[in-house]
């Protein structure tokens, strides 16, 4: 499928947080949602490519709180980790994020934390649009454990087990609940883990249905094609794009220039 840039630019922008830095790392934090012996790629995205943190030795001298109760995280946008850190040695260089039945830290560089001694670490982790297909459409709460990465100088036995430790190591982590949204606030599910006002749902706008009638439906130019796979996870009326306020909004001007796409360019009729 030819890609349209203007429909994928906008949707790096609107939903990938980009106040955010992006959240890299490894490993298969699908697996804290459902079991699986899949070997396949995390359905999670996980920006550019870093190694994890595998078990990593813990800094007594760091802490961390959590400023968030919890974290809603919508497939196709960047849940918010935000963490307060104290560190006596000012060695914080990142925040990191551990998933349930995993030893492996998944965490992300932060410019000018280093030689601070208290702050705050804010970042993204983008989900897959695609994380819910293997998994029941529920609301799902995944407890996760999130950290302060720090540098550990001259490899020093921080943890005091007689072995010199990595290049890296965590503070002591702090559990913080991330509620993975698979299905729309009608849903008991969602009605049971998030509070009124935490779970949005605006429905598939007209203008989005006027589209995929004009050129997707059964008999039209693209009914079909992988065009027609796209509308339907992003766009259509089940689509995840109406699960967020931001996804809503970017989601309908997607349509309305899909729409508009479509009248000038009748033969394509593409997003």
């Amino acid at each position: 499928m030819e890609r349209h840039p203007g429909i994928f630019v906008g949707l790096a922008v609107g939903l990938g947080c980009s106040l955010l830095q992006p959240y890299p790392g490894g490993g298969d934090p699908a697996d804290a949602v459902a079991a699986s012996d899949d070997d396949g790629p995390s359905p999670f995205n996980t920006g550019d490519p870093q190694d994890p943190l595998d078990d990593p030795a813990t800094d007594s001298t760091i802490t961390v709180v959590s400023n968030l109760d919890r974290a809603v995280s919508v497939p196709g946008t960047a849940f918010t980790i935000d963490l307060g850190f104290v560190a006596k040695n000012a060695n914080v260089v990142g925040g990191g994020i551990r998933f349930p039945g995993s030893e492996e830290v998944q965490w992300t560089f932060i410019d000018g934390l280093r030689g601070e001694k208290s702050g705050t670490l804010q970042f993204g982790y983008v989900v897959d649009m695609d994380v819910c297909e293997d998994i029941p459409n529920l609301c799902h709460e995944i407890m996760t454990t999130q950290f302060a990465v720090a540098e550990n100088t001259g490899r020093a036995d921080v943890d005091k087990d007689g072995t010199p430790d990595g290049q890296y190591v965590v503070s002591e982590g702090v559990e913080v609940p991330i509620v993975l949204q698979c299905a729309t606030c009608d849903s008991t599910s969602c009605q049971d883990l998030l509070p009124i006002g935490e779970c949005y749902y605006c429905g598939q706008p007209q203008i989005c249905k006027d589209y995929f009638d004009r050129c997707l439906a059964e008999g039209r130019p693209n009914a079909g094609t992988d065009e027609a796979q796209l509308f339907d996870r992003l766009f259509g009326p089940e689509g995840v794009l109406w699960n967020n306020e931001s996804g809503c909004a970017l989601g309908e001007n997607a349509c309305d220039n899909a729409q508009q796409n479509a009248s000038a360019l009748p033969d394509e009729c593409g997003l």
